[in-house]
Formats: C-alpha cells, sequence, structure tokens
C-alpha cells in the first residue's frame, strides 16, 4: 500500500495538470507541483486556501487569467470534482491556447461583420460623392481663372479626393483580397519597404537597422500584400518614436516559418489597449482611421501566417510569420 501512495504521489508530481485534494470544509490538503506554479506560490503555499473561495460549489467550474512567477500570462480554467466522504479534487488546466483560439475566431468574426457594414456605407458614400466632385469641377469651369472663388471649389475637389481616399481604406478591409502567390525573396520585400519610409524616418530622426540571414529566405507569397503590412507596421513603429529612437528589422528563419521581427525604441503601448489594437477602427491617432492593423491581419492570416506582438515602457515589438512554402 504505501509502494501504491509512493508511485501515486510521483505520478501526481509529474502531471502538466495541476491537482488540489481539499477534506470535507474545503480547506486544501495536498496540491501537486504543477497547482503551485500555476498558482504563483511555492510548496506548501497552498495550505491556507478554502476551494470554496476559488470555486463556486454550484457551477464546479471556473476559469481564471493568472501570473506566473515568470511573468508569463496564462488562462487557467479549474474544476471541480466531488470525492467520497465530503472530500473533493480541484484540476487546473492550461487553456491558454485553446482561449487563444476562441479569441482568433471572434476576431475574424467581427472583422467580417464590421467589414460587409462598411462595404455597404462605403458605396452609399462614394456616389454622390462623385455626383458632388462633377458639380464642383463643372463650377469651377465656369468661373474665370483669376476669380477668387476658384480657390475655394479647389479646396472643395481635394477634400473629396481626400474622402475617396479614406474610401479605397474601407474597401481594402471589406473586400476579401485575391492572392496572387509566388516565391518571392522576402529579404527584398522587407528592403524596397523600408526604402519607402526612409523619409519618414529621417524626419523622426529614427536610425533603421536591418538584419538578415547570410542565406535567401523564400516565401510563397503575394509580395505586394506583404509589403503593405510591413508598411503598416513599418509606419506604426516610426510614429511611436517621434522625438528619435532606432527601428530594427529583423529576418529570421524559424523551422517551416520566416519571421519578420520589428523592434522600436518607443513609449510602448499601454497596458490596457493591447487587446484592441487589431480591432477594426481602433486608433489612438488623431488623424487615424484604425484600419491599418486590422487590414494587415486580415491579409496575414489569408497567407496563412501570424502577426502578433509584445510591448512594454522599452518599446515594442511585431513578430509576422509566414510559411516559407504555403499559402491559400
Amino acid at each position: 500500500m504505501d509502494m501504491d501512495r509512493k508511485v501515486l504521489s510521483e505520478v501526481l508530481e509529474c502531471l502538466p495538470t495541476g491537482v488540489m485534494l481539499a477534506d470535507e470544509s474545503g480547506a486544501v490538503t495536498y496540491a501537486n507541483r504543477a497547482a503551485h506554479e500555476y498558482m504563483g506560490v511555492d510548496g506548501g503555499g497552498l495550505g491556507g486556501v478554502n476551494i470554496r473561495d476559488i470555486v463556486l460549489h454550484g457551477s464546479g467550474r471556473k476559469d481564471l487569467m493568472i501570473r506566473t512567477k515568470g511573468d508569463e500570462r496564462l488562462t487557467v480554467r479549474l474544476t471541480r470534482i466531488p470525492l467520497s466522504g465530503g472530500c473533493a479534487a480541484v484540476v487546473l488546466t492550461d487553456i491558454s491556447e485553446i482561449h487563444r483560439l476562441q479569441q482568433e475566431l471572434l476576431k475574424m468574426d467581427r472583422l467580417a461583420s464590421v467589414g460587409e457594414l462598411t462595404s455597404g456605407i462605403a458605396h452609399e458614400i462614394r456616389n454622390p460623392l462623385a455626383g458632388i466632385k462633377t458639380t464642383a469641377q463643372a463650377l469651377k469651369a465656369e468661373i474665370p481663372e483669376n476669380d477668387h472663388r476658384t480657390a475655394y471649389v479647389d479646396r472643395i475637389v481635394m477634400e473629396i479626393d481626400r474622402l475617396n481616399k479614406l474610401l479605397m481604406s474601407f474597401f481594402d478591409f471589406a473586400r476579401p483580397r485575391e492572392l496572387s502567390l509566388r516565391s518571392c525573396d522576402l529579404k527584398k520585400v522587407i528592403e524596397d519597404t523600408v526604402f519607402t519610409v526612409q523619409d519618414l524616418a529621417r524626419k523622426n530622426r529614427v536610425q533603421i537597422m536591418e538584419f538578415y540571414p547570410p542565406r535567401g529566405l523564400t516565401v510563397k507569397a503575394d509580395p505586394g500584400l506583404v509589403q503593405q503590412v510591413l508598411m503598416n507596421v513599418f509606419i506604426n513603429a516610426l510614429q511611436a518614436m517621434p522625438s528619435g529612437g532606432r527601428m530594427e528589422v529583423h529576418l529570421l528563419e524559424n523551422g517551416p516559418l520566416a519571421n519578420v521581427e520589428v523592434r522600436d525604441t518607443g513609449r510602448g503601448i499601454p497596458e490596457d489597449l493591447r487587446g484592441r489594437i487589431f480591432d477594426p477602427f481602433f486608433t489612438t491617432k488623431p488623424k487615424g482611421v484604425g484600419l491599418g492593423l486590422s487590414i494587415s491581419y486580415r491579409l496575414i492570416k489569408m497567407h496563412s501566417g501570424t502577426i502578433s506582438f509584445v510591448s512594454g515602457p522599452s518599446g515594442t515589438v511585431f513578430t509576422i510569420s509566414l510559411p516559407k512554402g504555403a499559402g491559400k
């Protein structure tokens, strides 16, 4: 019997799933190593815990967002299992990946719904806008060239053109884009995109540094759309450093993936805003529309890739991962 208990104890200690045992009063009498790690305490630190304070008796289940001792955030599901004699066990399971996938699905559904709504509104606006522009241009043709009122008409046409560009952003967000996949040198795509943002970098006094692997890295992708994603990420990084700084672009090979890491030395993204970065129409910029990263998110997903970020007071790192030989 003692040997059986010893083996059982060893098995429980090796399990990646947390297990806590409680007596009839709910007080924890045993917790394995994984349970201590999930709850962020050292051995014996759960001695004063009562499971009734954690999991309600009627529900039997609770999901918690916890921060481990290594400062990693996990979503843990606690499931209460009644045992004989009024005792109970609580099983702690890491469901972080399941939670992440659920959030991904919700995000994609939200993007699709907003895309349909945006497309309809944009069409309704575009037609009368075209009529206004045509009328303004006809009016300008009837005004003498030296008449000061031509400046007013020019302003009307300029603002209409600006609104048309805004509508095109809406269409880019709403329309499912057709991918034109081909093998492309990811280093060249990055270099071409860096070249287009050099003026903004100089204006913001930002030094751009590029790091590439010794051998070429080819992916099967739509280079124009990948460049559009990189442009959005680069501009965000540069605008996060209005007083100067450094932006690093790293191209890395990660097994079947090609990773592009964009690191800035800006102020970082406030923690309360990080969950909304890829939401459509969310922006912290006074004149921003909030579609750049939403469009980027959708385009990377169409390539069967991922786009993510980590941020802190010393800057932000965006990581774009693309399959080297895949794409839908």
